[in-house]
């Protein structure tokens, strides 16, 4: 699974829920639909990701980047 950030274009905004049903109908596991940022976060399968992009709505699909920390007992800090 890839976890991903859908930003949705400003002139789907007002319809920002009938986009994130359209990413689950695609496979997206919505986690969080951000109306305030139109951004809708969530998860998806590897190979359905460019799917994503073909939603009426859709400005953009980036995977989320993390970061980790080592622990404070390690070495490197």
């Amino acid at each position: 699974m890839v976890h991903l950030s859908v930003t949705v274009d400003d002139g789907h905004l007002p319809a920002i829920d009938e986009v994130a049903d359209a990413l689950r109908a695609r496979g997206m596991q919505v986690e969080q639909v951000l109306d305030a940022l139109g951004i809708i976060t969530g998860s998806v399968p590897d190979d359905r990701r460019p799917a994503l992009a073909d939603v009426e709505g859709v400005a953009s699909v980036d995977e989320e980047l993390t970061h980790q920390l080592p622990p404070p007992d390690s070495a490197v800090q």
